[in-house]
């Protein structure tokens, strides 16, 4: 018996993922096309607040909102001549509710401007045309600093989820599904998403970044569903390689800072950012993937609407990260060992001023070593035609690595001149301390002055 039931069970269950199946098969041939300025019945206010707080975030395309002068950064302070609770949250509860009840309402809306002037706004609410709300969600895969630190390669996965009853009732009627039939359709070959992706309307995006491109679009799975109990009908996954200009501060090199920004923009939809998506995590997964460079700031920018005439509207979201470089690969393979070299030259202050030929053997070899090593680490450095921290740095040492050169032939001369008959001559002795003292006095100077951009007045880096 047990073995019968088990086997009933199967065979049920293989029944009916194939007829489910059938289903999918069947949206293929059909054909269901839509334009792509479709749009949809929506019973909110058109008024998107930020998360939890009772400030404006955008105004939805077609709404009633529209026709009155609401702004993003607007915060409401009242409904009806109800002053809304202190707790942020619950203010944002209470207009969300009020809100987003169908039918058609008169709201009254005590706005706070961002001037800091209160205004009263009547809002007629009703049920309007919108766009589509498409969820959006950007995964980072991978993340590239190319091109001398000038392009940054991102690699990433955009999810997109939104609801479309219209098709989902068209697709039950053409297929006659049953009514409490529920299909669970994915498509995953590329010949099949562009079969399907034809028929339906769907996200399309570009990008407009002078310098930035989107390398590669490829599609990896669409969803369809009619299952009430999910959030959404339609979820499409697409890969992106994504190719950005990065803005730089290379004058500042090697602790300059870069910023780099993708934009994404779509026609006629009504874009949010999911709230599964937390910033900090593609900030932790990037600097695992990162060697010389570090995250230090992500966020994203969505997603206000332009008009794009009566038809519909643009959205644009922008993806940002600014990152600092890890200097101290710099440092230790590159400043010390100048450094030590220019040192080492300055100990010609220290050999008894007779030994000429010891004094020059020692100075020239540091000069000549300090020229050798900077053919070493030329590939490790940005082709600039300014100069850098690093560039001034070595320029410098260059000009105290050949002063020591320098000086060590005056003083022989002037030792013999004025018959001296110490030991040391007694320009080398104050030489000892002036040198290294001028040379470390003159590196800090440059670095405040490039680092500043040689202002008084502190100023963060921006870039």
């Amino acid at each position: 018996m047990i073995l019968r039931s088990i086997l009933l069970s199967f065979f049920i269950f293989s029944a009916s993922f194939a007829y489910a199946s059938q289903f999918c098969e069947q949206i293929l041939k059909e054909d269901f096309r839509e334009t792509s300025n479709i749009k949809l019945v929506h019973h909110d206010g058109g008024i998107v607040l930020h998360l939890n707080k009772p400030i404006i975030d955008k105004i939805r395309f077609g709404s009633a909102s529209t026709e009155i002068n609401l702004q993003p950064g607007d915060e409401i302070l009242a409904i009806n001549d109800s002053r809304l609770p202190i707790d942020q949250k619950q203010a944002y509860q209470k207009i969300v509710s009020k809100l987003e009840k169908p039918g058609k309402q008169n709201i009254k809306l005590d706005i706070k401007k961002q001037d800091g002037s209160i205004e009263v706004f009547q809002l007629v609410k009703d049920s309007y045309f919108g766009h589509p709300i498409v969820d959006t969600d950007i995964i980072l895969n991978d993340i590239e600093i190319s091109h001398q630190s000038s392009k940054t390669k991102l690699d990433l996965d955009i999810h997109l989820k939104w609801n479309n009853d219209k098709i989902i009732h068209r697709l039950e009627k053409i297929l006659n599904i049953p009514k409490d039939e529920i299909i669970n359709c994915q498509f995953r070959k590329s010949q099949e998403l562009d079969n399907i992706l034809k028929k339906i309307w769907y996200p399309w995006f570009d990008t407009t970044l002078t310098g930035a491109s989107i390398e590669n679009i490829k599609y990896e799975n669409l969803l369809i569903t009619n299952d009430e109990t999910k959030p959404f009908n339609f979820t499409l996954i697409q890969k992106v390689d994504y190719l950005s200009k990065n803005k730089s501060e290379f004058q500042k090199f090697p602790f300059d800072k870069i910023s780099t920004k993708s934009d994404f923009i779509f026609q006629d939809s009504d874009l949010t950012i999911s709230n599964l998506y937390e910033p900090e995590f593609n900030m932790i997964k990037g600097n695992k993937i990162l060697y010389e460079w570090q995250i230090t700031d992500h966020h994203i920018n969505c997603c206000h609407p332009k008009p794009r005439g009566q038809q519909g509207t643009l959205e644009k979201i922008n993806y940002n990260f600014e990152l600092e470089r890890k200097y101290f690969y710099y440092i230790l393979k590159i400043v010390i060992p100048v450094v030590f070299l220019v040192l080492l030259s300055f100990s010609v202050f220290y050999i008894r001023a007779i030994e000429l030929e010891s004094k020059l053997a020692v100075s020239m070899g540091s000069l000549l070593t300090l020229v050798a090593y900077n053919f070493v680490f030329g590939d490790d450095v940005p082709k600039l035609n300014y100069i850098t921290i690093l560039d001034a740095w070595i320029l410098l040492s260059y000009f105290f690595a050949g002063l020591s050169t320098f000086i060590t032939v005056y003083s022989y001369w002037d030792y013999h001149r004025d018959k001296q008959t110490g030991v040391f001559n007694t320009l080398d002795q104050k030489l000892r301390w002036i040198m290294p003292v001028s040379y470390f006095l003159l590196m800090a100077v440059l670095y405040w002055g490039l680092m500043t951009g040689w202002s008084l007045f502190s100023n963060p880096i921006s870039v």
